[in-house]
């Protein structure tokens, strides 16, 4: 495998002042393609087909419920004054950059929209990704005394509204008016609802779109097959990109859970014990090469909103990435811890002579190789280790155990019958 790290990226924006889900899942990710083709009339399925396997699964991890905004006009009447805010969504056009306004502010139940299309991305980045944005226009009418009060009343109906009841706090946006010499300030915050992601159709950084020949031998664009071990997997970068879309790196609620790179959030630290060191330095990923367990199988991995990704590899959600989206404002399921066999020290799933080679380096120095979950590491767990050995036969010589020498010669006695289990 080249072992050549790709990077992937987050877009951050703000406006100026369909897919099949499991009915248990509490939000749907309505991708819109509104480029055509997204890469090629040929590879479209494929590519589109991960591209919502990757939404689906994200869905099915989040169990928060969003509030419909069926209204994009909110009004606040304070004695016959009146204070009228209309607001609009915009998104980057995920083709051509450029900012798209969505005049009729409103959004479905458990729904967010999210615009997907590919473009000339240059280096290594192989996608961007990041929340739509929010702006308003203000009218009023009335008297100074009671202009203040109305503008306040518009305000929380507004607020209550685009904040949709759940998930975080995806940014905000301030200003003042005034009437007849009296000034209102206000703050409007909005969660989520619309998002942008675009990958990268010029692998070779010619200024270009490639063909479908190098695009094939860029992307592997298959997410039910292996990823061959020279291409980027479009499903892992997908993920990764909608998860910004959502608010990771990219919100308010995520700024006010880290001071640099410590990430102080109680979800997650429940499962790492410390929050430093815990973001990247520009603190908009998790830090990079962060492991966690995923969720479909409980397998180590790297975190999917780490910065980059191996070539030839592919990620998906995992532990560590679900308690960082409850720290940031949304609910999840719970994925249990993986369990594993005694004597699996490695936590790989199997008991073989790795597992051996760590007890052995830790005898009697720590619970590294603790089996029957004494704190220690002594000959009991070596039996357990041999009673639950799964690898293939090893021999007396493979290794070399440390004192006493009892232990030593009950190791030797041993190993010679390791293809037998009782």
């Amino acid at each position: 495998m080249n072992f050549k790290r790709i990077y992937l990226s987050t877009a951050l924006w703000a406006a100026i002042p369909t897919l099949a889900v499991s009915p248990v899942s509490a939000i749907t990710i309505n991708l819109q393609y509104p480029g055509s083709p997204l890469f090629s009339a040929a590879l479209d399925p494929t590519a589109k087909a991960a591209i919502n396997a990757a939404a689906a699964d994200i869905s099915a991890a989040i169990t928060s419920s969003l509030n419909t905004i069926n209204t994009d006009v909110y009004t606040g009447n304070n004695s016959s004054t009146t204070a009228t805010f209309n607001f609009l969504y915009s998104y980057l056009d995920p083709v051509t950059g450029a900012t798209v306004n969505i005049d009729t502010a409103t959004a479905a139940a458990n729904t967010v929209t999210m615009f997907v299309g590919a473009q000339n991305i240059f280096g290594s980045t192989l996608g961007t990704g990041g929340h739509g944005g929010f702006g308003y226009g203000l009218s009023g009418l009335g008297s100074a005394s009671n202009w203040v009060g109305a503008v306040a009343i518009a305000q929380s109906n507004a607020n209550a509204a685009y904040k949709r009841g759940g998930g975080p706090v995806i940014s905000s946006i301030s200003g003042q008016s005034t009437l007849g010499g009296a000034t209102a300030n206000f703050t409007f915050e909005y969660g989520v609802a619309y998002g942008q992601l675009s990958l990268d159709w010029d692998g070779n950084n010619n200024g270009i779109k490639d063909s479908d020949a190098e695009l094939n031998n860029y992307w592997h664009f298959d997410h039910t097959t292996a990823v061959a071990g020279t291409k980027r997997d479009l499903y892992s970068v997908a993920l990764h990109e909608m998860l910004h879309a959502l608010g990771i790196g990219a919100s308010d609620s995520w700024d006010a859970k880290h001071s640099g790179t410590t990430w102080t959030g109680s979800n997650v630290l429940a499962l790492t014990g410390s929050g430093v060191g815990l973001t990247n330095p520009a603190a908009d990923h998790i830090a990079e090469g962060t492991l966690s367990y995923r969720i479909s199988d409980g397998t180590d991995q790297e975190v999917a909103m780490d910065p980059s990704i191996l070539i030839g590899s592919r990620k998906s959600l995992t532990a560590l990435d679900l308690a960082f989206l409850r720290d940031i404002g949304y609910s999840t399921i719970i994925p249990s811890p993986p369990t594993f066999d005694p004597g699996d020290f490695e936590e790989d799933g199997d008991v073989d002579g790795m597992d051996l080679v760590i007890w052995q380096n830790n005898f009697r120095l720590n619970a590294a190789g603790d089996a029957d979950n004494d704190l220690d590491t002594d000959g009991r767990d070596f039996l357990i280790w041999q009673r639950n050995y799964t690898g293939p036969l090893l021999t007396a010589t493979s290794v070399a155990v440390p004192e006493p020498s009892a232990i030593m010669l009950l190791v030797g006695s041993v190993l010679a019958g390791l293809g037998m289990r009782g």
